[in-house]
């Protein structure tokens, strides 16, 4: 049998081995396909030494992904490590709900594995005999499909749109990759009122994060009801779950050879590629081919896509100003990195000046020189510069 399997949450990369065992158990008779989402998750695959097991060129969200591999799998499973149970089968259902044609081929959630509070989820009917042996197979209970909610509230003719979100106090929302509040209970509902978010129950708005969604002075409008929102949340130690399926895996190969990086650096004519990454360190995989240095605009951003970038010894030229969400645990820069911490609140304005004077409007450009080039950034910021980090 074909199986695909969408790997998502970097809980379980910080759990490498869990990840391992199941694969290794599926594939014992079986073809297995696996691919991860999220970019995070990416970076922690890389760190484990996964990239040889796990498919990680597709930039895909995970209901996307389950219907590529609809395509050429017999059964698609989602696998997922909820902060808690009922968290993942919240992050289950929605995945579900954005599915084209859920039925087409037998779908299954294998959620929180390893724990004691460990489940399968069959979604649809075709999935139930699948679900019976994979049961048996990774020692987790099988549990029923939670019931529909309806999570988008739209009124007024589509002018105003009431979207909820399951979540956990101090988790960060995310709504276009863009932080723009912080949870203070477990229920988040998002209020947009003609395509621009103006308030939050449940939560915290920041300012700031609403501006750059919405392109400051452009006033772009956002349809919330169709918008790409989550919640996020430092990286984290794995919690007290145990491998409830380590026995099972005794005895049986877990080594595989990786493959070449699928991001190692490319030979190109005509200078030095630069890229910009503004406010969204989730592109950093996508904009990365070829580049030698990034400029980053963002605190948040800025510590992200370093830590991102290092392991493949490419150095930023970030623009900070101190307003910091703490994304990050860790902060790491390949040598050669630079930050230049601006005054307050003047990042995003220096962001907008950099792209149209530097990259024409877009996102990457070639330059001749990476000296002369951060030369002339630190010049631009004369006026706003308080100082600058060597690494």
């Amino acid at each position: 049998m074909q199986i695909g399997i969408v790997i998502h949450n970097l809980q379980l990369m910080d759990s490498p081995q869990t990840v391992k065992d199941i694969l290794t158990l599926l594939s014992r008779e079986n073809c297995i396909n696996a691919c991860l989402c999220g970019t995070m998750g990416k970076v922690a695959a890389i760190d484990a030494g996964l990239e040889g097991l796990i498919e990680m060129e597709q930039f895909l969200k995970p209901s996307a992904c389950i219907e590529a591999l609809f395509g050429s799998n017999d059964l698609v499973c989602l696998l997922n490590h909820g902060r808690e149970l009922q968290t993942g089968r919240t992050f289950g259902r929605i995945v579900v709900s954005n599915i084209n044609n859920p039925e087409e081929k037998p779908l299954i959630q294998i959620e929180r594995p390893g724990c004691l509070d460990g489940e399968l989820i069959p979604w649809n009917r075709a999935a139930d005999p699948h679900a019976k042996k994979l049961s048996g197979l990774l020692n987790l209970k099988i549990s029923p499909p939670p019931l529909p909610v309806n999570n988008i509230e739209i009124s007024n003719q589509g002018k105003r749109v009431l979207r909820r979100i399951s979540t956990f106090p101090g988790a960060n929302i995310m709504v276009e990759g863009i932080v723009v509040g912080k949870a203070t209970s477990s229920e988040v509902v998002l209020v947009a009122e003609n395509g621009f978010l103006t308030s939050m129950e449940g939560g915290t708005i920041k300012e700031q994060g609403i501006e750059i969604l919405h392109k400051h002075g452009e006033r772009v409008p956002v349809d919330l009801s169709l918008a790409w929102v989550k919640t996020a949340a430092s990286r984290k130690s794995p919690d007290v779950c145990k491998s409830l399926i380590e026995d099972q895996t005794k005895g049986l190969a877990k080594t595989t050879p990786l493959k070449k990086s699928f991001l190692q650096e490319k030979t190109l004519e005509g200078g030095v590629k630069v890229i910009l990454i503004d406010h969204c360190a989730e592109r950093s995989f996508e904009l990365i081919g070829g580049a030698g240095l990034a400029i980053t605009v963002g605190d948040d951003t800025t510590e992200l896509a370093g830590n991102i970038l290092s392991r493949f010894g490419i150095p930023v030229l970030g623009i900070t100003d101190g307003d910091c969400d703490e994304l990050a645990t860790a902060v790491n820069y390949a040598p050669g990195s630079l930050v230049l911490h601006l005054k307050p609140g003047k990042d995003d304005e220096f962001g907008r000046k950099l792209q149209q004077d530097l990259f024409s409007g877009e996102y990457a450009a070639f330059f001749e020189n990476i000296g002369s080039l951060e030369l002339k950034v630190i010049s631009l910021a004369e006026n706003s510069l308080e100082s600058i980090s060597k690494y």
